[in-house]
């Protein structure tokens, strides 16, 4: 998500922020700046990608022995642990 995070300058230096509004840091190059921006976007992929693995995982055990998402959680946070 190229639109998720933006440099903008700050002084002398360059701020990363989210577009929540929330600062992730201030960097003393662009460099270093882009650099975390392209850290950030790659830990938010990885975590929707097992965002969507546990769903697809909770989604089979409901439908394996016909039970509730909330049951279906549990069992898989018990094995997880």
């Amino acid at each position: 998500m190229a639109d998720t995070y933006r440099i903008t300058p700050h002084g002398p230096e360059f701020m990363v922020i989210h577009k929540a509004g929330v600062a992730v840091g201030v960097y003393s190059t662009q460099q270093e700046a882009q650099m975390t921006m392209e850290d950030c976007e790659r830990d938010d992929f990885m975590l929707r990608t097992a965002r969507s693995l546990v769903n697809a995982a909770v989604e089979a055990h409901m439908r394996l022995h016909n039970i509730d998402r909330r049951a279906a959680c549990g069992w898989l946070k018990e094995a997880v642990a």
